[in-house]
């Protein structure tokens, strides 16, 4: 169905991105790519796609076959009758406000009688708990929201093959169910599938292939029984995560602190309520923040940060009411899409932006630790989303702000990665901080966390 022949590609003013890239994938299989973070996973999703071309303006060489079609001489519309992309930001694809209407915006600009159009969303319905997705407005669903309803579009469009990037990034254990769960069915119903996925455990029983992406190739090639015999000692060594689904692990209790939140209170969407009350936080602790989506894990740390004006809060410092001025200065926050707080024209501009004065050899070290030396001279926005979320955390680390808030910052993280942005987390926790994580990344929570807090909307 889809053959790719020694192909090449590059972006414009780079070194070449993807080389001596062949590629199989018959009718119906499901196929995962994985690999370390940067290694070109998402490039081979938008060279088949058409992106990597009419978007990135990338230059390409080589032999690229969909169903005997020459993707190179397709327009891009042609390309979207036989392939549905979901991006690892998904917002990038979305063409409406309204929920409902971008579920069946594919199927209308097709022309698809009204009344399969209803009867694809029932079946939609009848197969997935979605419903509460409904008539909802796009922009005031949490990320992971975002990521079901991008995936849901893909299956009710009816496409023969479907692209997938990192579509369990900021999702919940219910709706990485509910994605095995699609992707399932996608596969029973003869679609191809091509997974772009570093949180692996979820596909074991879905994927026919695992391929290893490293520096642009496929440097590994194991069939689904094989990989899964594959130790975890040799996963980790390559960088990839486990195949094997953790459990949060118990944590201590928490204990009185500095940081006072006397009271917050926040109404969330569908009238669900954020509401806390007499929670105390202490310096030189690392929280966890769980939750389903749509609990109100960012909307905590925007409360938090006093960047949020509809919420009632009542917070403390050291015994002091803190006014929304005050907390934002003593803050620093690695947003869920860093794309909306890269500003600079080079990576080291941004990792130096607003963070005072610090000494070459920290900022050298944190650099080291997240393995961003090669990068440093390349506009951020070029990056994959793991390094820009590296780029984002290094910023945030060197800020040393009082009040440190990640959301989701290992969503399109490999194992190395996660383990060095751990490891470095703990590291820079000292008796002047306190480090404030959300996360649906049950593996590195583990490895990091001190304490959990878990939110449940009412």
């Amino acid at each position: 169905m889809l053959t790719i022949r020694n192909a090449y590609l590059s972006y414009p003013d780079r070194k070449i991105v993807l080389k001596n890239l062949n590629l199989n994938i018959k009718t119906g299989e499901c196929v995962v790519l994985t690999g370390i973070s940067g290694s070109g996973k998402s490039s081979i999703l938008n060279l088949i796609n058409g992106l990597a071309t009419r978007y990135d303006n990338c230059k390409i060489s080589g032999e690229f076959l969909f169903q005997h079609h020459d993707i190179v001489k397709l327009e891009l519309y042609q390309i979207a009758q036989l392939i549905a992309s979901v991006f690892q930001n998904p917002k990038t694809s979305f063409f409406n406000v309204n929920t409902t209407m971008e579920l069946l915006f594919f199927l209308e600009n097709n022309g698809v009688p009204r009344q399969e159009m209803q009867k694809r969303l029932s079946d939609l319905l009848n197969l997935f708990p979605i419903a509460n997705l409904l008539n909802r407005n796009i922009f005031e669903l949490s990320g992971g929201e975002r990521q079901i309803l991008s995936i849901a579009t893909a299956y009710i469009s009816g496409v023969q093959c479907v692209l997938l990037d990192e579509p369990s990034a900021n999702l919940d254990s219910k709706y990485i169910k509910i994605v095995a769960k699609m992707l399932a069915i996608l596969k029973k119903r003869g679609v191809t599938l091509l997974v772009a996925e570093h949180r692996l455990y979820y596909l074991m029983d879905v994927a026919d292939r695992v391929l290893v992406v490293a520096n642009g190739t496929i440097s590994q090639e194991y069939s689904i029984s094989k990989f899964k015999q594959l130790s975890e000692k040799k996963l980790y060594a390559m960088g990839l995560r486990t195949r094997q689904e953790v459990q949060l692990k118990s944590f201590s209790p928490m204990t009185s602190g500095e940081f006072y939140i006397k009271s917050l209170y926040k109404k969330l969407i569908n009238h669900q309520i954020l509401k806390i009350r007499d929670l105390s936080l202490k310096k030189g602790n690392i929280y966890g923040v769980v939750g389903l989506n749509g609990s109100g894990k960012t909307s905590l740390i925007k409360a938090l940060l006093g960047v949020d004006k509809k919420c009632q809060v009542a917070i403390y410092l050291d015994d002091k009411l803190l006014s929304t001025r005050q907390r934002i200065k003593l803050s620093s926050w690695v947003m869920q899409d860093v794309n909306n707080q890269l500003f600079t024209d080079s990576v080291m501009a941004e990792i130096k932006l607003g963070i005072g004065n610090i000494s070459v050899d920290k900022i050298n070290q944190v650099i080291k630790k997240l393995k961003l030396s090669s990068l440093l001279d390349r506009h951020p926005l070029s990056l994959s989303v793991g390094q820009k979320q590296r780029v984002a955390i290094a910023s945030t680390i060197l800020s040393q702000k009082t009040l440190l808030y990640f959301d989701e910052p290992t969503s399109g993280m490999d194992y190395l990665n996660m383990i060095a942005i751990s490891k470095l987390l703990r590291d820079s926790s000292t008796n002047n901080n306190i480090i404030i994580i959300v996360s649906h990344d049950v593996e590195f929570l583990n490895q990091t966390v001190d304490h959990v807090i878990k939110l449940s909307s009412n």
